[in-house]
């Protein structure tokens, strides 16, 4: 009787809480599967919440990688039938928090939580979602093959490859700024998003705070800066099951025409011409969770976002403007590829264009195929263009893949065939190669020309290294991809050395060194003398 009466007095049994810290090393998550309803407003105040997998424990990730972070963040995790919950709890002095109403994609100089979902969990692939503490989204793609963003020589001291921004993927989020700091909360539905067919799953997940006022990131897995790739070190969301997508099918018909008005003469009234209707619209249907095909006839593009002017200061050098045309974007990271051999800015106006993406097993493919306008002809025909991209994963970093494009405008044709590969070893170590033939006949006559390169990359905590010989051969033509400049070679050489310091003034000193040669195609073929040689010292400090 006095057992009853003190359950009774106790009220109802707390949920079990699942606590996962990322620096013990427990990183395999099993979150719960709830049902409900959740207000996505910022405040982690529904039950749901209360029985959520917690990840917490996080770790430096730079300057210092390893060390225990400063400030203390909880991740909350559960997921329901048809979306994968996200709860964010940033803990911070008051008044630290720097956030603002950035538009979106634009949160880098805000403080900010980044969340690497590899929805296939292969270590190499992985989408990115974004937030800083007012619920301001950022999204994207990673898909590791070696390649990081490096504007200078300085490439071998760069920090690991960043996600493409490209994408813009159909999910909710909201935050608040609290005494303690700030919480977001965050539903990723699955029909936004390609993963696997299986009934019961496992996805990667890793979580990245950066806070300004220290500039640091902070990990929730122990990552460690000397290493060839970053999602192959992530933790795992297990037995994910029963996740409902549906057949998604989007359909959005689009009705445009065109009215051009000037006057007859001086001081007369304008007189319009009206052109005819033009119907057309988009279609995009998953065929499976982790296939999808979309088409599009007569486009309108009338609202996608504007250049931005670009100045060339070298004139051989031709000018690459990103796409930002949704069709091409919707699965982009499939057509990546070295050298930039999937341009698909080279399409201008397509009458028609259809493609497929996605992922089958360990193979990655891209097909698109397009009908262009007559405008963009030199004989008043439609030019074609039909481009196929594939890789197939070998391990956490390494893959191998090809890629075939053709195009085709009126007697002209263009055809680029391409393998290429990364390959990791030790974990440090990756080396890289691309080859690819290119076919142009222009009235009859036909040339075919290469273009490859080699390289090699070591990804220590302390000393890191790059080194990268390329050419392209003058006749090189592509005309479904961008060359900057043909007849060229490079030679790369650079290396850098790394210093870190834990509670210091200066937590890190990195000198380096790098050597850039160019020359004329044949030259480095054949031996011949360089064209230019750059040689280029660093030091730099971080306080």
């Amino acid at each position: 009787m006095l057992l009853a009466l003190a359950i009774l007095l106790q009220g109802p049994p707390k949920p079990l809480i699942s606590v996962h810290s990322g620096r013990l090393g427990q990183i395999a998550v099993t979150p719960p599967r709830l049902s409900g309803t959740v207000i996505i407003d910022g405040s982690l105040d529904e039950p749901q919440w209360q029985s959520a997998a917690v990840l917490t424990g996080f770790s430096q990730l730079t300057p210092v990688d390893g060390v225990a972070a400063t400030d203390s963040t909880e991740i909350l995790a559960w997921y329901s039938a048809t979306a994968l919950y996200i709860g964010v709890r940033a803990m911070d002095s008051a008044g630290a928090v720097h956030a603002t109403l950035a538009t979106r994609d634009a949160i880098a100089t805000d403080d900010n939580v980044q969340i690497y979902l590899s929805t296939f969990n292969d270590g190499r692939q992985a989408l990115f979602f974004a937030v800083n503490p007012f619920g301001v989204q950022a999204d994207g793609a990673l898909n590791e093959n070696g390649a990081v963003q490096c504007n200078g020589p300085f490439c071998a001291t760069t920090s690991r490859q960043q996600p493409d921004l490209s994408q813009d993927f159909v999910w909710d989020s909201k935050g608040r700024i609290t005494p303690t700091g700030y919480e977001v909360e965050i539903r990723i539905p699955f029909r936004s998003i390609r993963f696997q067919s299986g009934k019961v799953q496992s996805w990667g997940i890793n979580v990245v705070r950066v806070v300004q006022r220290s500039g640091q990131e902070q990990s929730w897995t122990r990552v460690r800066q000397g290493a060839s790739s970053f999602l192959s070190q992530s933790g795992r969301l297990d037995s994910l099951a029963g996740l409902e997508a549906g057949h998604v099918l989007d359909v959005v018909p689009t009705l445009t025409m065109s009215v051009d008005g000037s006057p007859s003469a001086p001081g007369q009234p304008f007189a319009y011409t009206r052109g005819n209707p033009q119907v057309g619209g988009d279609l995009r249907y998953g065929l499976t969770p982790n296939l999808t095909l979309h088409a599009t006839a007569h486009p309108d593009f009338s609202q996608v976002e504007s250049d931005v002017t670009q100045f060339s200061f070298d004139p051989r050098q031709s000018v690459f403007y990103p796409e930002k045309r949704p069709f091409f974007l919707d699965g982009s990271e499939q057509f990546n590829a070295p050298g930039n051999l999937i341009y698909t800015r080279r399409i201008e106006q397509p009458v028609f264009a259809d493609k497929l993406t996605g992922k089958i097993g360990d193979n990655q493919v891209g097909v698109l195929t397009a009908v262009d306008d007559r405008a963009a002809s030199g004989y008043g025909d439609n030019p074609l263009f039909a481009m196929l991209r594939g890789t197939h994963d070998l391990g956490p970093g390494s893959s191998i893949g090809m890629l075939w494009t053709e195009q085709h405008d009126g007697s002209e044709t263009n055809r680029v065939v391409e393998a290429d590969g990364r390959l990791v070893l030790g974990k440090i170590n990756s080396f890289t190669f691309n080859g690819a033939l290119a076919y142009d006949d222009t009235s009859g006559h036909g040339d075919t020309a290469p273009l490859w390169g080699v390289g090699y990359r070591r990804d220590g905590q302390h000393f890191k290294a790059s080194y990268t010989v390329s050419g392209i051969a003058p006749d090189f033509v592509t005309r479904s991809g961008f060359i900057t400049q043909p007849g060229v070679g490079n030679i790369v050489l650079d290396q850098g050395y790394t210093w870190l310091w834990q509670h210091h003034t200066i937590e890190a000193l990195t000198a380096d060194a790098a050597f850039k040669g160019d020359y004329h195609y044949t030259d480095l073929v054949h031996g011949g003398p360089m064209l230019n040689k750059k040689l280029y010292l660093n030091l730099s400090a971080r306080f």
